[in-house]
């Protein structure tokens, strides 16, 4: 079976290490990130199966990344999830209006989110 490359970001580390460690776990291969923009350069690159991703970050928003995969043609069919604190009816409503996949809020069941990964993905 192929190996699925999945880009986490987050900006808590003690997030990123659960996710990461998890994932790996399962028999993904992780690339994990605490800014938007390194992950956007890496990205744009290696085009992965699936992105996970903070919304509340410095520097630049998972908004503002998921606005920035989506309008690259190239990697605008990329399942973008987000995993985030943020609750409010019109986030979700927003972060799907702009391309947002999945909108997963936290706190999350481990299993459940590999889970939701696989499904997008086609596992």
């Amino acid at each position: 079976m192929k190996q699925r490359l999945v880009v986490i970001i987050d900006d808590e580390e003690d997030i990123l290490d659960l996710l990461e460690y998890n994932f790996l776990r399962e028999g993904f291969v992780v690339e994990a990130f605490n800014r938007a923009k390194p992950a956007l350069d890496f990205v744009s690159k290696q085009k992965p199966d699936a992105i996970l991703c903070d919304w509340m970050m410095p520097e630049m928003t998972g908004l503002e990344l998921c606005r920035a995969i989506k309008e690259n043609i190239s990697l605008a069919d990329i399942p973008f999830l987000m995993v985030t604190c943020r609750t409010e009816t019109t986030a979700v409503k927003m972060a799907l209006a702009e391309g947002v996949t999945d909108y997963i809020r936290k706190p999350v069941r481990i299993s459940d989110l590999i889970g939701k990964v696989q499904e997008v993905i086609g596992i």
